[in-house]
C-alpha cells in the first residue's frame, strides 16, 4: 500500500508556499519556496565516496594533468558513484552525445577509479570505439586546486552531507564549466539533435516555476566566464550540505535572479538576462519529473521535433523496467543503437537490478 502511494505521489504535483519535507518509507519528500515542484529522494544510508580519495588502479589518464585540455566544443558528464563504470542508460546518454556531436569532445569523468576489466568488457569497451568519447579520471581534490572552492573541497565538504554522490556531482560540473568552458549534461539524458544552433551560454527550465542544472552551457567569451565565475562564487559562499538542491539547480536559480532584469523565471531570456538564454522546458525536459514513468510505458515519444535532449529523471525511474514500446526504448533504439544492441533484452531491465 505504501509504495502505490509512492508512485501516486510522484504522478501529482503539490504546490504550497511553504517547505514540506515528509519522510515516507525511504522517500523524502522535498519542496521549497526556491521551487514549488517535489523533488522525491530516496532516503538511505551515506553514501560511501571513500573511492574518490583513492589513487590506485588510474588506467584512465588525469583530468587534473596539465594534458587535459579540452577543446572549447566539449560536453561533460560527470560520475560520482564508487562503482566505476556506466550502467546502460548512463552509457546511452554518452552514446547519443557523441552521435549527435561529430566534431566535439566529449569528455566522460569518473571520480571513483575505473579498473582495467571495466575497459575491456561491457558499456566502456564499446563507447571507447567512439572517436570523440575521452574517459578520464578526476581525482576531486586536485581537480579544485587553484579555484576557488580549493579550500572548501580539500576541507571535506564533501563528505559533509547525505547526498555526497549528487553534491559532488553539483560542485564538479560546475567546476568543470568554469576551468574550461562547454556543456555540462546529466547522465540520465538522451541527446535527440545537435546543441550547436543554441547559442553559447545557457540554462533551461524545467517548468516555468524552476530552472535546472542537468544541461548547462557556460562558453569561453565574457559572458560565459562572468555567469562560470558567479556559480563558484556562489557554491563558495552557499554551500550547503542539509539542501539537496541547493548547489545544483539553487546555484544556478540564485546567479539567473541576480543576473536577469527580473526575478519571475518564466520571463527569462537573453533578451532580460543580459545575452544568457534560459530556454523552455519543451527542449531539454519536454517530460516533467513527476510523469517519468511515461518514458518506460507503452507509447508515443513526446516532442521529438522539439526536443533536444530527453531527460529521463534516474532518481526517480531508475527502478522501473523499460518496455519495449516505451518512448524510452524507442529513443534508445534511434539515438544509442549500439549500447542497446549491446545489452539486448537486460536494457529492458531496471537499473538497480541489471546483472
Amino acid at each position: 500500500m505504501i509504495n502505490k502511494l509512492i508512485i501516486k505521489l510522484r504522478r501529482r504535483r503539490v504546490l504550497t508556499s511553504c517547505v514540506v519535507l515528509v519522510i515516507l518509507c525511504g522517500y523524502i519528500v522535498l519542496q521549497t519556496p526556491l521551487s514549488p515542484d517535489l523533488y522525491f529522494i530516496h532516503w538511505n544510508s551515506l553514501e560511501d565516496i571513500s573511492c574518490h580519495y583513492i589513487d590506485l588502479d588510474n588506467t584512465l589518464p588525469r583530468a587534473e594533468s596539465e594534458e587535459f585540455q579540452p577543446p572549447s566544443r566539449s560536453i561533460f558528464f560527470h560520475e560520482t558513484s564508487c562503482k566505476g563504470y556506466l550502467d546502460s542508460r548512463q552509457a546511452c546518454a554518452v552514446e547519443s552525445a557523441a552521435r549527435a556531436h561529430p566534431g566535439w569532445q566529449i569528455n566522460v569523468l569518473f571520480a571513483a577509479p575505473v579498473h582495467k576489466n571495466s575497459l575491456k568488457n561491457g558499456s566502456l569497451s564499446v563507447l571507447r570505439n567512439f572517436t570523440n568519447i575521452r574517459l578520464s579520471r578526476v581525482h576531486i581534490t586536485n581537480y579544485a586546486k587553484r579555484t576557488p572552492l580549493e579550500s572548501m573541497v580539500s576541507g571535506g565538504a564533501l563528505n559533509r552531507t547525505r547526498w555526497r554522490i549528487s553534491h559532488t556531482s553539483d560542485v564538479l560540473r560546475y567546476l568543470s564549466l568554469y576551468k574550461f568552458g562547454g556543456v555540462y549534461l546529466d547522465l540520465d539524458v538522451v541527446v535527440a539533435k545537435a546543441l550547436d544552433p543554441l547559442v553559447r551560454n545557457w540554462a533551461a527550465r524545467e517548468t516555468d516555476t524552476a530552472v535546472a542544472a542537468g544541461a548547462l552551457a557556460f562558453s569561453r567569451d565574457e559572458l560565459g566566464r562572468s555567469v562560470a565565475e558567479a556559480a563558484i562564487r556562489d557554491i563558495k559562499s552557499n554551500y550547503r550540505g542539509d539542501n539537496w538542491g541547493n548547489n545544483g539547480p539553487g546555484v544556478i536559480t540564485r546567479i539567473l535572479k541576480k543576473y536577469c532584469s527580473t526575478s519571475n523565471l518564466s520571463q527569462m531570456s537573453a533578451a532580460t538576462c543580459n545575452g544568457f538564454e534560459v530556454y523552455g522546458p519543451q527542449f531539454f525536459y519536454p517530460v516533467v519529473y513527476w510523469k517519468g514513468f511515461e518514458y518506460f510505458e507503452p507509447g508515443e515519444i513526446k516532442l521529438e521535433d522539439t526536443a533536444y535532449i530527453f531527460h529521463v529523471w534516474n532518481k526517480l525511474t531508475s527502478d522501473l523496467p523499460v518496455h519495449k514500446d516505451s518512448p524510452y526504448a524507442k529513443l534508445a533504439r534511434k539515438y544509442c543503437p549500439t549500447v542497446y544492441n549491446l545489452y539486448g533484452k537486460d536494457f529492458l531491465l531496471p537499473v538497480r537490478k541489471k546483472p
